[in-house]
């Protein structure tokens, strides 16, 4: 089974993330400008989102198998642009964005309708400030806005119908089909898929800590899914076998 963790899609993560960096470099010094020498104090947000967004991915290029720290720059970039620009219909990308990664690693797995709720609120409350331009003005953008949700909402429903039907439902991880691994592998996968602490699996073995938690990080390098939460987002419910 190909992996979302292949090294080709983490070589994209890092070309991504430096991309987004030296795109918010940009945008950085603009707002440097237009605060300190325009006056423009409507850029101070996007002043303090843009250096704490930098210094979150360029840890991701070091570390791209954590696609959740992307989301925090994505929803910063978003809210700034909300507020300061006229047009709130492009900021809702970023959200979307940001909301496909989360659901990738599991953010929704658990308090869906919550958790839903709260990044929708995140969006519409400063949203909301562009009321100043108008009703009229507001209710076109947020025509704007429900058009693009639409169409990226058709999008991904119609790709995730598909890929779904091209998966098998009963996932089978043979371990043996990866020369570098062994059968007591197979067995503290299955573990960590119950849910069972990285202590606890130490202790039953008499082994360190740290010896527990450096084999299983080779284990999901091996397998190509990043890491613990990488691997229960992918493998949960499937049937972990060690069988040459």
């Amino acid at each position: 089974m190909k992996s979302l963790y292949s090294k080709q899609f983490l070589l994209f993560i890092r070309i991504a993330s430096v991309t987004f960096i030296l795109l918010l470099l940009y945008l950085t010094g603009h707002a440097v400008y237009d605060v300190f020498f325009v006056r423009d104090y409507g850029c101070i947000f996007g002043l303090v989102c843009g250096p704490l967004s930098i210094v979150v991915l360029s840890f991701v290029v070091f570390k791209p198998e954590k696609l959740a720290l992307f989301v925090p720059p994505l929803l910063l970039y978003s809210i700034s642009n909300s507020i300061g620009n006229a047009n709130p219909a492009f900021p809702i990308i970023f959200i979307e964005l940001a909301a496909l990664l989360l659901w990738i690693r599991g953010f929704f797995n658990t308090h869906r309708g919550i958790k839903i709720t709260g990044l929708v609120l995140i969006y519409l409350i400063p949203m909301l400030f562009n009321i100043r331009f108008g009703l009229p003005e507001f209710l076109d953008q947020l025509l704007d806005i429900l058009q693009i949700i639409l169409v990226t909402f058709c999008t991904i429903f119609i790709l995730y119908e598909y890929l779904k039907s091209q998966t098998v439902k009963d996932k089978i991880l043979n371990l043996a089909d990866y020369p570098e691994t062994t059968e007591r592998d197979a067995k503290w996968l299955t573990l960590v898929q119950q849910g069972v602490k990285y202590e606890a699996i130490a202790i039953d073995y008499e082994l360190t800590l740290g010896t527990v938690q450096n084999r299983l990080n080779k284990v999901y390098h091996i397998l190509e899914i990043g890491d613990r939460i990488g691997f229960l987002s992918i493998y949960s419910n499937a049937q972990i076998i060690y069988k040459k």
